[in-house]
């Protein structure tokens, strides 16, 4: 048994079951605890339940240990190290009880490896649950991490829906032999569950059943079914000691999964390096943003325009409209804007400049960018595109004059693509933080036709206004 789990010792002539504090402050526990310690545990022990009481607390070698009767058995931390068949049978007790405890209005809000003990006679002890909450946040958080949270999911708030992300992460456990979820702090572990997508177990494991990958994943939030319920668990956890854990598969179909396994793995580390970065940044990038539009339109609109000669000197009033649309594909807001005047078409000139910060970042962060010049991907037959890849800007571009001078009219028809956001794998109401952040090649094209007038400026033609059709 582990020096940090439950331990028999000898007190004043008997046994107890001896539960150490992780503090040696005696005056400290006493005062902490005080409450705490009249809440008993419970024994499920063959459909009955019955209390199991704390009776004091007690300095063995230089530890601080709580007490009661003792009873022998081993904790749930010490069942799930074992090897799947040894491990499975203190799975479907452990579910068994809980589903007792529900019917009865015990039902518990969260599950700890260190608190749940098996009985050697049968039956579990679910030790004081408001006490072993306490006790935990006086461990380190390597303790923590271990016990608490590779198991429990920090946003969950119906209680069934967080025991069977438990059980699906202590099967998990079991099978592979590490939780699915691992980090060093708990900022980062919660980062993990919130944000990371799992390989299925019928990837990792090639012959793994489909099924029971599909069941751990909906457990752990990342399936398409909702999380199964603690009656469900016990058929669950029942078919993998009738039926195992794998099917037949021939060598060529290991393979090909194997292969399938290596893509989606290294498009889940970026992925999730991705939702990382933006969660961590999301202020900055914002900031950039509208220090970008701000600086960008005060600068480029006033100053620039105003004082420096405009890229479009000596351009023909179609040539002017055909650079507007076009300078969509290039991400070149500054000739965009060279080509209008007293704010038209500010808000093309905008989505531009967004789409030009973000992938920029993107550059940054990664070493390549994940949008597209729309002109680019039609050029190449509008391949299908690998996610996160996005199409930006104008296809299929026809420009029609309506009126020549003085003020030339002109009708303009085009496809406009832009990224089109989608929900987050595995998540019910997951927005999107960035472009670089889909999961998939998101994108609409948006088929557009608009009149646009011209006039004369500094002796430069310029747009001035933009009329939907």
């Amino acid at each position: 048994m582990r020096a940090d789990l439950g331990v028999k010792l000898e007190r004043e002539g008997r046994d107890v079951l001896a539960i150490p504090v992780g503090v040696s402050r005696h005056e400290f526990v006493l005062t902490k605890l005080a409450g705490l310690r009249k809440l008993p545990g419970h024994i499920i022990r063959d459909g009955e339940i019955e209390e199991w009481q704390i009776d004091g607390v007690f300095k063995h070698e230089g530890r601080l240990y709580l007490h009661g009767p003792h009873l022998d058995g081993l904790f749930l931390e010490e069942a799930i190290q074992k090897s799947f068949p040894a491990a499975l049978p203190f799975l479907i007790r452990l579910v068994r009880a809980l589903v007792a405890l529900k019917h009865r209005g015990l039902g518990l809000e969260f599950i700890q490896t260190d608190s749940i003990y098996f009985l050697e006679e049968g039956g579990i002890l679910f030790l004081p649950r408001a006490l072993m909450k306490e006790l935990r946040n006086m461990h380190p958080e390597v303790y923590r991490l271990r016990v608490f949270e590779s198991i429990n999911h920090p946003d969950i708030e119906e209680p069934e829906n967080g025991l069977s992300f438990s059980l699906a992460a202590l099967l998990y456990r079991v099978i592979l032999g590490h939780y699915p979820f691992q980090a060093d702090t708990d900022e980062e572990i919660h980062n993990r569950i919130r944000h990371a997508r799992l390989l299925p177990l019928s990837l990792i494991e090639p012959g793994f059943r489909e099924d029971l990958s599909r069941q751990i994943l909906a457990g752990l939030g990342q399936g398409v079914t909702p999380a199964p319920s603690l009656e469900e668990w016990e058929e669950i956890l029942a078919a993998c000691k009738q039926e195992g854990l794998h099917r037949d598969t021939t060598e060529m179909e290991r393979e090909q999964i194997r292969q399938r396994a290596r893509k989606e793995e290294e498009k889940i580390g970026k992925a999730y390096r991705r939702k990382v970065f933006w969660q961590k940044h999301w202020k900055t990038v914002g900031i950039v943003a509208v220090a970008v539009v701000v600086v960008g339109g005060l600068t480029g609109s006033l100053l620039k325009n105003i004082l420096a000669p405009r890229e479009t000197i000596g351009f023909s009033p179609e040539q002017v409209v055909e650079t507007f649309y076009q300078s969509m594909n290039d991400l070149n807001h500054s000739l965009m804007e060279d080509c209008v005047v007293e704010g038209a078409g500010k808000q093309m000139i905008r989505a531009v400049i967004n789409i030009y910060v973000l992938s920029r970042v993107s550059l940054g962060y990664e070493g390549r960018t994940h949008v597209i010049g729309a002109d680019e991907w039609d050029a190449q037959g509008r391949p299908e595109l690998s996610p996160p890849q996005s199409v930006f800007g104008v296809t299929d571009l026809v420009v029609l004059q309506e009126r020549g001078e003085p003020e030339p009219v002109f009708q303009v028809s085009y496809t406009k693509w832009v990224p089109e956001p989608g929900p987050e794998p595995g998540a019910d109401s997951a927005g999107s933080t960035g472009l670089s952040e889909m999961e998939g090649p998101r994108f609409a094209g948006l088929e557009i036709t608009e009149r646009v007038y011209l006039k004369l400026d500094r002796n430069d033609w310029v747009i001035y206004r933009f009329e939907p059709l």
